[in-house]
């Protein structure tokens, strides 16, 4: 359940027939916020990081998406992007119900942004792939990438898999991802939201 907002859809994004499809959502902060416990909480936890940018680390819990049915299973290249008139976080991440491989079909750019005055709260979602994952969940990671543990393994150490995912995606150049993070962040950053 969302109030009214906007849904933008991106035609002829460079990604094609990934899992997600490349959207932004504009929503009326306060409403949204008033209808989905979800959304409250990932408005507040937005707020407190605009509120202190200092404290945004690997270890820090980030928004999520209110209306997806899973988790965030990792969060990498966290950063702090401007907007016109507003600003919020950028990461890399990927959803899932349990542990699974971080994969190129899945894996996506997630931004969440407030404008200034707080009216407006701004989520989007922008396949995006990068040159150490495997295309897909069921694939085998490319040589330079890290070995999903798998699942018939009863002491398969998950955390230390996303853990060293992390650190290789943070240790990429932007423009290493496809499309580059800086090419994303100036999309994001070109936005200006208005009534």
């Amino acid at each position: 359940v969302t109030p009214g907002h906007v849904e933008l859809t991106l035609d002829g994004y460079i990604l094609q027939d990934r899992f997600h499809e490349p959207k932004i959502y504009v929503y009326p902060a306060s409403a949204f916020a008033e209808l989905s416990p979800g959304a409250a909480d990932n408005i507040l936890l937005l707020q407190n990081i605009l509120a202190d940018p200092g404290q945004l680390s690997a270890e820090s819990r980030m928004p999520g998406i209110p209306f997806f049915n899973a988790g965030a299973v990792f969060t990498a290249q966290l950063k702090i992007v401007q907007f016109q008139n507003g600003s919020g976080v950028r990461m890399l991440t990927q959803y899932a119900q349990s542990f699974a491989q971080v994969n190129n079909h899945e894996l996506f750019y997630h931004f969440q942004g407030l404008t200034n005055d707080g009216q407006y709260y701004m989520i989007a979602i922008l396949p995006i792939s990068a040159p150490i994952l495997a295309e897909t969940w069921e694939a085998a990671a490319p040589p330079d990438g890290i070995p999903f543990p798998g699942y018939s393994d009863p002491n398969a150490d998950f955390q230390a898999y996303y853990d060293q995912v992390i650190a290789k995606l943070n240790a990429l150049p932007e423009d290493a991802f496809n499309p580059a993070l800086t090419k994303l962040d100036t999309l994001i950053g070109s936005l200006q939201i208005t009534p």
